[in-house]
């Protein structure tokens, strides 16, 4: 079956730390050549995975063309815009939202908070 002509998928799993504390992993995951408008509903064209310690998902973001979906659990937010993170900022990102107490609902409202003022520089 054709793959629409899309690369391979490029991955980089980090370890993240704070104040030489191991709080849990990022992966980002970039979907090279990926035809983003091939899909009605879209297709994301970057996506970061944030796990704890135990390698539990705490975090899916999945960007699209138009703006960031997050997932935390079975909770969904949404950023009001999109754009490309680094490496940096997804570390960043992560020890961020693992250093959060906060779940569910108001663990989305954080990483999109989080991502906002990344993208905003």
């Amino acid at each position: 079956m054709a793959t629409l002509g899309w690369s391979e998928p490029t991955r980089v799993r980090q370890s993240v730390h704070f104040r030489k504390r191991h709080l849990g992993y990022v992966t980002t995951i970039a979907y090279p050549n990926r035809d983003i408008t091939a899909f009605t509903e879209g297709s994301p064209h970057r996506e970061i995975v944030i796990a704890d310690p135990r390698e539990q998902h705490v975090a899916l973001l999945q960007c699209y063309k138009e703006h960031w979906l997050i997932q935390c659990g079975d909770c969904y937010g949404t950023t009001d815009r999109s754009g490309a993170l680094t490496e940096k900022q997804a570390l960043h990102l992560a020890a961020f939202t693992l250093l959060q107490s906060e779940t569910g609902h108001r663990l989305v409202e954080w990483v999109k908070k989080g991502i906002e003022e990344l993208l905003a520089g």
